[in-house]
């Protein structure tokens, strides 16, 4: 089995799903996606690549050859464990990150220590009255 990876323009969903049916009428064909945002076709199978890129070429004109060569499904599964895997270290890296600057624009409040135990600080609480009918003025306690 060969893979072969194609990068092509592609407008919208329609584009892409002529794409996809174009080559899907070529034989020997086993797997066929296509990532709309990168405008990556990728096919895997038993399959002519002159005849393909000849047919993509022609009708849409974008049509370039990224790559190709053997598919090894083994070989791939260990390529999309090892990427996910990065990918994992990679979010944890950034929630960590995020974490650590969370702490110092937001940090811990300050507890004071007596005796053997830690108290928080005691919050200060200011009520405010206004009686603007008698013209007294506000009153904060």
């Amino acid at each position: 089995m060969k893979k072969m990876v194609v990068m092509m323009h592609v407008n919208d969903e329609r584009s892409k799903e002529k794409i996809i049916r174009t080559v899907a009428k070529y034989p020997g064909i086993t797997t066929i996606t296509m990532d709309s945002n990168d405008g990556k076709l990728t096919v895997i199978g038993e399959l002519d690549v002159t005849r393909i890129l000849g047919k993509l070429e022609r009708r849409w004109g974008t049509a370039e050859l990224a790559t190709f060569g053997p598919y090894d499904p083994k070989k791939e599964a260990e390529t999309a464990a090892a990427a996910e895997k990065k990918r994992k270290e990679e979010a944890e890296r950034q929630r960590s990150q995020a974490h650590r600057e969370n702490q110092f624009l937001n940090p811990p409040p300050i507890q004071a220590y007596h005796g053997n135990q830690y108290l928080n600080p005691p919050l200060h609480h200011y009520s405010v009255v206004c009686d603007h009918d008698n013209n007294h003025g506000c009153v904060i306690s």
